[in-house]
């Protein structure tokens, strides 16, 4: 039995503000509870909480952290309000919490914010779709390039004219103390230290006075070993400062702008995102306010989703997705393709990272019976596959994220263009490392061909047809 503390009763009714707090904070009072009940509730929860005092030693319960969100924790005699003020950081604040037979600790937690979206940003990018390569997503994608991670990843091209300008210019830097940490991190952790590095700069821009500055909409992309908001790219940013500086980066950038605004014109006409967003949420009960492509022309193949949103994940008063991609320039050098196979290729970068905000929820709901069908994963997935996408739900994502391209381009295209934008996904997931693509592929046609219904009602009756794969 723990130690019972004896308090005065003393009955509160506060607003507690603490601006420019710790992250971890101790609320310096107690509230007292004669019937050893104490009741939770945030303004965006629809119901409150109710927990007692003797049932443990602490009790965690949160909610996200955004502009606006408070907590009310009360007793039948004590009540305080707490609003979120540590913005983008998340605050914890520990409550003592007293009755005549025992004593508990409510950790009340505010989740740290990705992202901050204003009116006037909403206003902006509501059901609107954005291409663009960012001056700082540009700058670590070519700090990256130097790195070894850039080879161990395969983001390496070479043979275009602005791969040989990259190298021209900053090759002479590679000796940079901001390079050799980057290849020490590499070499144990060259997927998470590329990724998160290079995402990450999203929460960046230039000042006024060529300082970097943490001003973003966005706050948080990737996680990695750094455990802070903004991840390696924060945690390095006074060596990413000093390499902007001793490189010249602003005045290469400022020098292929052009450049990159002829991509980001070309990207748009290659990639038809709108089609697509208007297909799958016809689909799929998930809806989603704005759709960006940031790219650059050092990706080759490693692409990624990240969803932002304002408010509560549960109810968003706004989300947008973020694509990260190549570039066209690679499908563009090929000349044996006509435009639409290459809208149709450059298409599948796309629809395969957007399809995963409505694939991946949608297989949450039926991860039992995912779980039951992938249960002899290296069937499925070869080991360098499962390196990526380990466990049973990853890899079904991804047989089902391709498939439902190939259903895409079926009900999109015809004769020769849909047969070889098919058959190259098909080899696709061959090369990747998924032997079973083309069956899979085969069964979700047959089932989804024609349908009356959506595909997110189809899911159960899908996952049952996909077991005579053997």
């Amino acid at each position: 039995m723990r130690t019972v503390l004896t308090l005065l009763m003393i009955t509160i009714s506060s607003v507690v503000f603490c601006q420019n707090t710790q992250d971890r904070i101790t609320f310096p009072d107690t509230l007292w509870a004669k019937n050893d009940s104490f009741y939770v509730k945030a303004t965006s929860w629809e119901n409150e909480w109710a927990f007692s005092t003797t049932k443990s030693d602490t009790i965690d319960l949160g909610t996200d952290g955004y502009k606006g969100i408070k907590v009310k924790v009360w007793t039948d005699t004590d009540t305080i309000d707490i609003p979120y003020v540590n913005s983008p950081n998340e605050q914890w604040i520990f409550i003592p919490i007293a009755s005549i037979k025992d004593t508990t600790i409510y950790r009340l937690r505010f989740n740290p914010q990705y992202s901050i979206f204003t009116k006037n940003y909403i206003d902006q990018n509501l059901k609107n779709t954005t291409f663009q390569i960012p001056e700082v997503y540009e700058l670590a994608n070519i700090i990256l390039y130097l790195t070894e991670c850039s080879e161990l990843t395969k983001n390496h091209p070479m043979d275009f004219e602005y791969s040989k300008r990259v190298n021209e210019h900053f090759s002479k830097f590679s000796n940079h103390p901001l390079i050799k940490i980057l290849n020490s991190k590499c070499l144990n952790h060259h997927w998470t230290t590329y990724y998160s590095f290079r995402e990450n700069s999203i929460c960046f821009e230039f000042d006024e006075d060529d300082f970097l500055s943490y001003s973003t909409p966005y706050k948080h992309a990737w996680s990695d070993n750094s455990e802070i908001h903004g991840g390696e790219f924060r945690n390095l940013l006074y060596l990413v400062q000093d390499f902007v500086e001793k490189t010249g980066f602003r005045t290469f950038y400022k020098f292929n702008i052009d450049h990159y605004k002829n991509l980001e014109k070309r990207q748009a006409e290659l990639q038809p995102i709108n089609k697509m967003w208007s297909w799958l949420e016809k689909e799929f009960p998930q809806k989603y306010d704005h759709y960006k492509v940031i790219f650059s022309p050092l990706i080759e193949g490693s692409h990624s989703t990240q969803k932002f949103y304002k408010g509560n994940f549960r109810n968003p008063i706004y989300q947008e997705c973020i694509m990260f991609v190549n570039s066209s320039e690679s499908l563009d050098s090929n000349i044996k393709y006509d435009e639409d196979l290459k809208v149709g290729l450059s298409s599948g970068i796309v629809f395969t990272e957007i399809d995963h905000n409505y694939v991946n929820p949608t297989s949450t709901e039926n991860i039992k019976e995912i779980k039951n069908l992938i249960s002899q994963k290296d069937k499925w997935a070869t080991k360098e596959a499962q390196n990526n996408y380990s466990s049973e739900y990853a890899i079904f994502n991804e047989y089902m994220t391709h498939s439902l391209f190939c259903l895409y381009v079926e009900e999109h295209y015809s004769g020769i263009i849909k047969d070889q934008i098919t058959k190259k996904r098909i080899q696709l997931m061959a090369r990747r490392g998924y032997p079973k693509f083309g069956e899979f592929n085969s069964i979700v046609l047959g089932v989804l061909r024609n349908r009356k219904e959506t595909i997110y009602t189809l899911y159960p009756k899908l996952i049952n047809a996909l077991k005579e794969i053997e």
